[in-house]
């Protein structure tokens, strides 16, 4: 499809004056002059001609601009959030570790878990949501956090997806 648009706009914008080389590798343009007559100088001043260019300019970067909507966009995150913090015991609390998601669309579902937790600590907040709250717990140790961005399928049934990770230290911090 990409193929034969590109050609109708080369055709619009009279780059056929051009030896145009096409093979099944994709698409290769020689720009060597061809033969050019006063028809074609002609053709530029047409004002028919004109008005269908510019319809032609048009179309094309509309098509170009909303296609990247009608795919399922990759997603990208981060995760923020503190590095060490004091276990329950010594006087810790509860903190939050905030997920920066690009390219989330409505219905992208986020997956926490734990990779690794040595510290017991937990989770506060229920899973499914862009932020995390953690209860530390009450043993010196760490926990390695992973965050699953999943963006939902697409209408030909492809769903993006996208991981993060944070690791945290938890001790009796002074």
């Amino acid at each position: 499809m990409k193929n034969s648009t590109l050609l109708n706009f080369l055709e619009c914008s009279h780059i056929r004056d051009y030896n145009l080389l096409v093979d099944e590798n994709g698409f290769k343009m020689d720009f060597s002059r061809a033969n050019r007559s006063e028809q074609t100088i002609s053709s530029f001043r047409s004002p028919s001609k004109r008005k269908s260019k510019l319809s032609s300019y048009l179309m094309l970067v509309l098509l170009f601009l909303f296609t990247n909507f009608l795919f399922a966009q990759q997603p990208a995150c981060n995760l923020n959030g503190v590095l060490e913090a004091k276990r329950l015991r010594d006087g810790g609390q509860n903190f939050i570790i905030n997920s920066e998601v690009y390219k989330s669309v409505p219905g992208t579902i986020y997956r926490w878990e734990f990779k690794s937790n040595t510290s017991a600590a937990r989770f506060v907040t229920q899973n499914g949501t862009p932020n995390m709250t953690i209860n530390p717990g009450n043993k010196n140790g760490s926990f390695n956090l992973k965050l699953t961005v999943i963006n939902p399928p697409d209408s030909r049934g492809a769903s993006k997806t996208c991981s993060c990770t944070k690791s945290v230290s938890i001790g009796n911090l002074n």
